[in-house]
């Protein structure tokens, strides 16, 4: 028999994350460089406006040539908005779209997330706007761009200035308590982290799902921040005036929103959910060996008589002192069921005596994994049709004092129909070539990287392959699997193995971290720095809680 690959039932049942403060909030660096990366070109093409002479401000050919020469700077320091933020949408499932399905019936948060649609579609419109105008530069009029950077930094009602002070506060506002869970986005992360629905569709934990919303929020910002320094050159450079304390409280206006917003998230981000839930798939979506993995025959119902039970072949006791036995073999072979269905080869454990007359359903398939189709107390005619013959075991007397009533027992029985094999040896990410998936610098992980090394392939039958040291077999005895957290608190590792060990007769799981530079996107010296970790507190009395599905 091989061994089960439980790698994808370890995903499904434990989670591993990093303690502290690191993940997404680490992530805002990418936030924090892109600003600054916007922020210098931008400072560097205003040299293109202080070297203008002031005798050739009002010319209009002038005007206009600086004005294309403007233009053609507004690719250079927007692109790295346009290229992030389309990653950031090929990552994220919940876009504000999904938010306002999703959230019907909360009116204080569904009023809110409105409002900032809104502002957030009337910027971008803007912003695409300018980008319109950059890719028909030589056909424009040069009022035209006048026009446009007049109305973008108009101090009134409606301009952009009040309408980035309103998408800031939209989402990060923390009412007059000053407390950040009344900002929307604490009160959308708590949401979220409440909807086992959502984390499912979103794939991602409530730490993630804030960091997301901070993102969007963020280009959206640094949008509106490019459209205001783009539309203040193109006024200083037609010679409508110096602008200097203008740009300056510009500037500091866009700072403090961008320093407030990170203070928001760092909150929300550590007083919410890690957990990253790997759902289960739609109806009817299973695949065995993808989705999940089976356990067979271990511990399955067998139908047998007492007499059978014990090696005297008698009926002076009761089912249920059969608690743990073998079968002796088969009284009568020509009139019992015995005779009739495959023996149980290996151990039965807790018989209890069947009260009524039954019919038995047998497996037509004699390589299956069950043994009975069906096991029907009522004889009322509605039992499903039964592709084998019906079986109708029922009790008899043994001289004249014993009944030979018919058990339902748990057979223990290894087989080559029995599937019950955990392999014990390490599952690893190819991390001598840097991959989890493959590591990018800041802390990213190539998308289309995500996967593992094979797990070795054997059979418990090779030679030099042991039990309890390449694989585990369950049993009755030892049929346990400890279902843990297991952290760091360190936040510069990441996860490059799995593997199961046996502690205290349980299946425990254990994870490989390794160490890495968070600005290459190195893992560091990973074949002889990284550790194994596991959670040491199983066999304490109380510590863990048992949980059937």
């Amino acid at each position: 028999m091989k061994t089960m690959n439980f790698w994808l039932l370890c995903c499904a049942l434990c989670v591993v994350t990093s303690r502290g403060s690191g993940g997404p909030v680490q992530e805002t660096l990418d936030i924090i460089r892109l600003i600054r990366e916007v922020t210098n070109s931008i400072l560097k093409s205003w040299d293109l406006i202080e070297k203008i002479p002031a005798s050739e401000v009002a010319a209009g050919a002038v005007i206009y040539a600086n004005q294309l020469q403007i233009l053609s700077k507004l690719e250079e320091f927007t692109g790295n908005i346009r290229n992030l933020e389309e990653q950031q949408a090929r990552n994220t499932v919940l876009i504000i779209e999904t938010l306002l399905r999703e959230w019907q019936g909360k009116e204080q948060v569904l009023h809110r997330l409105n409002q900032w649609k809104d502002v957030t579609k009337f910027i971008d419109f803007r912003y695409n706007q300018l980008n319109d105008y950059e890719r028909n530069k030589d056909s424009l009029e040069s009022i035209t761009l006048i026009n446009f950077a007049k109305w973008t930094v108009d101090p009134g009602s409606t301009s952009l200035a009040w309408l980035l002070h309103a998408h800031h506060d939209y989402l990060y506002a923390t009412g007059p308590e000053l407390d950040y869970k009344h900002s929307l986005l604490s009160m959308l992360t708590t949401n979220f982290d409440k909807s086992p629905e959502q984390i499912c569709l979103a794939r991602q934990s409530a730490q993630q799902f804030a960091y997301q919303l901070f993102y969007k929020a963020t280009f959206t910002q640094l949008k509106g921040y490019s459209l205001m320094e783009i539309s203040w050159m193109l006024l200083r450079q037609a010679g409508r005036g110096n602008f200097t304390e203008e740009m300056r409280l510009m500037r500091r206006n866009h700072q403090n929103r961008m320093q407030n917003a990170q203070q928001v998230l760092q909150l929300v981000i550590s007083d919410s959910s890690r957990l990253y839930w790997r759902c289960d798939p739609g109806k009817n979506k299973h695949v065995e060996g993808q989705t999940y993995g089976r356990v067979t025959r271990l511990l399955q119902g067998f139908v047998e008589n007492e007499v059978n039970l014990n090696t005297e072949q008698s009926c002076m006791n009761s089912c249920g002192d059969y608690h743990d036995t073998r079968s002796s073999g088969c009284y009568k072979p020509e009139e019992e069921f015995c005779g009739q269905q495959p023996a149980c080869k290996g151990r039965l454990y807790n018989c209890n005596t069947i009260e009524s007359d039954i019919s038995v359903c047998p497996s037509s398939n004699a390589s299956s994994a069950r043994r009975y189709e069906y096991i029907s107390f009522k004889d009322d005619g509605n039992s499903p049709d039964c592709e084998s013959q019906v079986r109708k075991p029922s009790s008899w007397s043994s001289w004249i004092f014993w009944r030979c009533h018919y058990c339902f027992c748990l057979c223990d029985e290894p087989s080559t129909n029995s599937d019950r094999y955990f392999n014990l040896r390490d599952s690893l990410s190819d991390f001598k070539q840097n991959k989890v998936g493959e590591l990018l610098p800041k802390g990213a992980i190539r998308n289309s990287s995500l996967e593992w090394l094979p797990v070795e392939d054997y059979n418990v039958t090779d030679v030099d392959v042991r039990d309890g040291y390449d694989y585990h077999t369950l049993s009755m005895d030892s049929r346990a699997m400890d279902v843990d957290e297991i952290s760091v608190n360190s936040t510069d590792q990441v996860v490059t193995g799995f593997r199961f060990r046996v502690f205290k007769q349980h299946l425990n799981l254990e994870v490989l971290f390794s160490s890495f530079n968070f600005s290459t996107g190195r893992l560091i010296e990973p074949q002889t720095k990284s550790f194994w970790l596991g959670n040491q507190n199983s066999h304490l009395e109380g510590h863990r809680k048992r949980f059937i599905q």
